[in-house]
């Protein structure tokens, strides 16, 4: 009896030797399943937040891209209506020779001129060839002491240069229209842009 108590109690101790393990061997199972389903979830919200910000830097760039096409379409619209308009006004002072009022426009073209050159002795005036009577009579009721040269080819208006040649003023329909395209560009744009 004593054999068969001896054998019984090593076999309740194996069988609770074969629970503990068990159980410790579940409790690591869960433990393992747990921490991998933790890691599963932090790697899937990583995932997630490396692909929402790569989309998000992706919509910026494409965002960004677009912005800037817009803003070259616009450029590109408004330097043709600032060419066009300034096209038309190129048009509009070709005919200006016509106008009974050129005369005096004229005069106040040489009479700014003359003024910004200063008294410097015998002044050059150049003038397109159309001009020349117009110059003349002109000079002549200023009682300017001046050389006119006919070379300049010109929608109207004159050249005039000191006669150590130091000082030129150009007071020309074309000058003066290129230095208002040069001082009201982005002013016009901002117009055309609606600011």
């Amino acid at each position: 009896m004593a054999f068969e108590n001896l054998l019984r109690s090593v076999e309740e101790s194996a069988q609770e030797k074969e629970r503990e393990l068990r159980e410790k061997a579940r409790v690591t199972s869960e433990s393992i399943r747990s921490d991998a389903k933790r890691r599963a979830q932090e790697i899937e919200e990583t995932y997630i937040a490396d692909a929402e910000r790569s989309a998000e830097t992706e919509r910026n760039k494409e965002l960004f891209l677009a912005r800037a096409e817009i803003r070259a379409l616009q450029t590109k619209n408004r330097q043709q209506v600032f060419q066009a308009a300034f096209a038309g006004a190129s048009r509009r002072l070709a005919q200006v020779r016509q106008d009974p009022e050129y005369p005096a426009v004229f005069e106040r073209l040489a009479r700014e001129a003359i003024g910004a050159i200063g008294e410097r002795g015998t002044i050059r005036i150049r003038v397109d060839s159309q001009d020349a009577e117009l110059c003349r009579k002109i000079t002549a009721a200023l009682q300017l002491s001046c050389e006119i040269v006919t070379d300049l080819t010109s929608m109207g208006g004159l050249v005039i240069s000191s006669a150590d040649g130091e000082v030129i003023v150009s007071n020309t329909f074309e000058s003066r229209l290129q230095r208002a395209v040069e001082h009201r560009q982005l002013e016009l744009y901002a117009i055309l842009a609606g600011d």
